[in-house]
């Protein structure tokens, strides 16, 4: 028994229930059980064999999550690898982590130290020749998925679940999603995205019907698909949310009986106050990490009482405030988030991700804290503390001060050392129309302590973003160093 028992058993029991929809394609429980079950069959004959690790470049598709699901079930274990990432960059992680094979699109070109194999329509007639796999030889202890996250040395952070810590953090996911009956569940998040692929296995491991949909979907597109498809639950990034919350009126855009998560980063305290009131009002913010999945959820209910929170977090999750000497601070202190859990990977060893794990906690590189409550707020990344005068300086709070301008569509801010080697405080604003960095300098001095006061201001068109929909600010770094700013 592994973490793809359930699927199986829906095989069985609700054979007829759709399971995976893309456009026009449905593959119902009864096909998708027997179709891992061929896929992990020929994957075997493939020569691919229990506890290989296999990478999987594919694009948003259901090939990508049966072929998730059939590693699973013989036992390799599943390395996602980003299709739009430049080769170099996969090629890295491919020789660091000693693959047997990648599954690769078809149009892509062959991966030079590995076998690659494209999913083609010769890979699907030859699964569907395939007898289905009679049993399984992997167990909740067997590693199921490795999870390469970006290090701020420029090297991955590779953590490996167990089928058994991916079912624990699965299962404390349930819980945040507070969901009753079936539902139709809208993912428009990249499958390589941690966000977006334990999305869609914690509703199709539940029974759901899982949409996919392209990451580039339109606000207008999302609101058709949403009505056409009878949508329940959808998922989106914070940029996501900023589209649609323009996009929108006095009135909610989607209907009243979707709810909405809302993942990847945090939003502002006012842009959530909105979602509520101008998206829908079942609105949700979760908070969670590759290494754990979801931690926590701030749900519409408290949003009006904590909007600068990300929630409260699930019962199986021990959360501590600490200190630089991981001493335990008390409420309402400021200090290191940690976490521990039963929900909890591992560290691959000899990965950057290391630094992340002392004495059974896990560290996220987060500054936060807790109210009486439970409730976790969170002040800003370790990594993008700003030391200004000898005070630290959190980005977020600028950021969110910029957002409140009306004029403001977007907002970033990091630390810059000046000429003095003291860090400025530099802001990248996407503006709705020409507004004078005098305004905006304005706006901050009224509303923060001088020292966070941003000393440069400059405008965009657009921020930076990576493939998971989060702001790039190591690439708002390298154009200040490139232009020298």
């Amino acid at each position: 028994m592994n973490v793809v028992g359930p699927i199986l058993h829906y095989g069985r029991t609700r054979s007829d229930i759709a399971a995976l929809v893309k456009g026009e394609k449905t593959i119902t429980y009864g096909e998708l059980a027997e179709l891992l079950l061929r896929t992990a069959s020929h994957f075997t004959a493939h020569g691919f064999q229990r506890g290989d690790r296999i990478g999987v470049c594919l694009r948003d598709t259901s090939d990508h999550l049966v072929a998730l699901l059939a590693m699973a079930h013989m036992g390799a274990i599943a390395v996602p690898l980003d299709w739009r990432a430049p080769p170099s960059e996969n090629a890295r992680l491919i020789s660091g982590l000693n693959l047997a094979g990648v599954l690769r699109e078809p149009t892509a070109r062959e991966i030079d130290g590995c076998s690659s194999i494209p999913v083609d329509p010769e890979w699907h007639r030859a699964v569907a020749l395939a007898e289905p796999a009679a049993g399984s030889p992997s167990s909740w202890h067997d590693p199921f998925v490795i999870s390469a996250t970006s290090g701020s040395t420029g090297m991955p952070k590779l953590t490996v679940m167990t089928h058994l810590q991916y079912y624990f953090a699965i299962v404390a996911m349930w819980e945040l999603m507070g969901l009753a009956g079936h539902h139709r569940f809208l993912c428009t998040l990249p499958l390589y995205y941690s966000g977006g692929r334990n999305s869609c296995i914690a509703h199709l491991l539940r029974g759901d019907s899982v949409i996919l949909y392209s990451s580039l979907i339109t606000p207008a597109e999302f609101v058709h698909v949403v009505n056409s498809q009878h949508v329940t639950v959808a998922v989106g990034v914070p940029s996501t949310v900023r589209q649609l919350l323009a996009a929108s009126g006095k009135d909610p855009l989607l209907p009243r009986s979707t709810i909405f998560f809302c993942t990847g980063a945090p939003l502002h305290a006012e842009e959530k106050c909105q979602a509520v009131k101008r998206l829908t009002p079942l609105f949700h913010e979760r908070y969670g990490t590759a290494e754990t999945l979801a931690i926590s959820v701030l749900r519409p209910n408290d949003i009006a009482d904590r909007p600068a929170s990300v929630g409260q977090p699930h019962s199986l999750a021990e959360i501590e405030i600490v200190d630089d000497d991981d001493r335990p601070l008390p409420r309402g202190a400021d200090g290191l988030l940690r976490f521990r859990g039963p929900g909890m990977g591992s560290p691959l060893p000899g990965s950057a991700a290391e630094e992340n794990f002392r004495d059974g906690w896990f560290y996220p590189g987060e500054i936060a804290r807790c109210d009486e409550a439970g409730y976790i707020f969170l002040e800003g990344r370790t990594s993008d503390v700003i030391m200004r005068r000898g005070a630290k300086i959190y980005p977020a709070e600028i950021e969110a001060t910029l957002a409140e301008h009306a004029g403001v569509i977007e907002a970033a801010v990091l630390g810059w050392s000046d000429p003095n080697n003291e860090e400025a405080v530099v802001a990248f604003v996407v503006p709705q129309s020409g507004i004078p960095a005098s305004e905006l300098l304005a706006h901050c001095r009224m509303r923060l302590t001088p020292h966070k006061v941003p000393q440069q201001f400059h405008f965009l068109e657009e921020l930076p973003k990576n493939t998971a929909g989060k702001i790039d600010k190591t690439a708002l770094a390298e154009r200040l160093t490139r232009e020298g700013l």
